[in-house]
């Protein structure tokens, strides 16, 4: 009898291994298949908002489209105003005691392509065939990424307990509890022309730059309408005469250039030395910025229509010295070498009337914003120039870590068994707004870039699941 015992107690012990082991691998298989299954949508939805992007151009196509694709895949919704569309998904039976959940995609117009990430991300986790609590995705479309779209937003859709994800896209990835304040400007002088006394145009241009929004690595950023300035400004300083005829780039305050162009007119017994300092700067471009951006290209070429009127001399050469002398980059670092404010120059335009220069700046030290619309003002006010405060975005921030940040924490590390270490966002985003317009103890900013995409998902989803499911 003993003999059989001892035989049977291993059996045993084997048969319930198997079974655990077989338990496991269910488990991690079925988890494993959410993950991938979340991972495709993204990239599929990422696929289709990108070849529509053109839809996204203004607030009122967006919405048609968003509306459509809710419809498709009957998905209620409710549209508040121009602005503020509100999808919703109703909480699986085990979750009805969790709070709503929130993700709040803010898409402008001015930069379609800078809202794919987030707004596949949401789309993803709305479909997925996951259980959890309740889940409301806010759309708020802007322009100029003033946020103005969120005062839109009816206080009963935010809740007084709901959790609230505020997704953006950016070139790091980031989960933020402060954010940046922002200010924009518009600088402008009247403008005045003169006859062209010069026989050769040249067109010099750069294009196909990304656009987006400024950031902690704007001094890695081609930007058109500066390289351009600093060139001609450059010109000027060593007494290489040129008339200039016009320079435009930009449509943004509060987003890179994506292009510049500037057409100036020279003598033809200059060209030879010009065309070979265009060479140069063409050179260096490339160096500097082809492995990183190889769709952005400079470019120069003589223009056969010559202008009839150019801009004053005295008139061009105060506004590409002003350009010239104003940050554009980085302005402040703190002691352990973290980038605390950034200047950017994003939009330059010489009109029938005027020639206007806009600009923004972000950080997360109000005295280090304060010195820099000081320092702006003061440039624009020597060069003769008027400036107009267009935008104002107050910094954001959490001054203690809530138990929802916590979770975040948590469950970041259950996904990835990393630790999470919550990064401050120097530009500004929609956290500020929200959180003045609304009280939400619960809130987050998630910065995805589009590696990153994907696991930011997995972890909203795995908070979303909670305890509830095995991981």
């Amino acid at each position: 009898m003993k003999k059989k015992l001892y035989f049977i107690f291993p059996l045993i012990i084997l048969i319930i291994a198997l079974i655990s082991a077989g338990v496991y691998l269910y488990i991690k298989k079925t988890d494993d298949n959410w993950q991938s299954k979340l991972s495709k949508k993204i990239e599929s939805y990422q696929e289709v908002i990108e070849d529509s992007s053109s839809s996204f151009e203004s607030v009122e196509t967006a919405n048609d489209w968003l509306i459509s694709w809710a419809k498709s895949k009957d998905v209620s919704y409710t549209k508040y105003g121009k602005n503020v569309l509100v999808m919703a998904r109703k909480s699986s039976e085990d979750y009805k005691s969790e709070p709503t959940t929130i993700l709040f995609c803010n898409y402008d117009t001015n930069n379609p392509s800078g809202s794919v990430n987030n707004i596949a991300l949401a789309m993803a986790i709305l479909k997925s065939n996951i259980d959890f609590g309740e889940l409301k995705v806010i759309f708020v479309g802007d322009k100029d990424r003033d946020f103005r779209g969120i005062h839109s937003i009816p206080s009963e859709e935010i809740g007084d307990n709901s959790s609230i994800f505020v997704l953006a896209s950016g070139n790091k990835q980031m989960y933020s509890l402060m954010t940046g304040g922002e200010k924009a400007y518009d600088i402008s002088k009247e403008i005045s022309y003169e006859d062209r006394k010069k026989d050769v145009a040249i067109k010099i241009s750069i294009t196909g730059a990304p656009g987006g929004v400024p950031d902690t690595k704007i001094s890695n950023y081609p930007n058109g309408v500066v390289t351009i300035a600093n060139f001609l400004a450059k010109m000027q300083s060593d007494a290489i005469n040129f008339e200039l005829a016009s320079f435009t780039g930009g449509n943004s305050s509060s987003l890179y250039p994506s292009s510049a162009e500037a057409i100036i007119v020279v003598n033809k017994d200059d060209v030879d030395r010009i065309t070979a300092k265009l060479d140069s700067l063409k050179e260096n471009f490339v160096e500097k910025y082809s492995d990183d951006f190889e769709e952005t290209v400079l470019n120069y070429e003589e223009v056969s229509q010559l202008p009839e009127k150019v801009i004053e001399k005295s008139d061009s050469s105060k506004l590409l010295s002003l350009i010239y002398t104003m940050i554009d980059g980085i302005y402040y670092k703190d002691e352990e070498g973290e980038v605390v404010s950034i200047s950017s120059i994003n939009m330059v335009n010489t009109g029938s009337e005027k020639m206007e220069i806009k600009m923004n700046i972000s950080g997360l030290s109000s005295a280090k914003l304060g010195e820099m619309e000081q320092n702006i003002s003061t440039l624009a006010g020597l060069s003769e120039f008027s400036i107009k405060n267009t935008k104002t975005i107050p910094i954001w921030s959490k001054s203690n870590v809530s138990d929802f940040a916590k979770d975040i924490k948590e469950y970041y590390k259950r996904y990835t068994s990393d630790e999470l270490e919550f990064v401050n966002s120097v530009p500004s985003q929609p956290t500020s707004v929200l959180s003045s317009s609304f009280k939400i103890p619960n809130i987050i900013g998630i910065t995805s870039t589009d590696n990153s995409v994907t696991d930011d998902g997995c972890v909203i989803m795995t908070y979303l699941m909670g305890d509830k499911k095995i991981l």
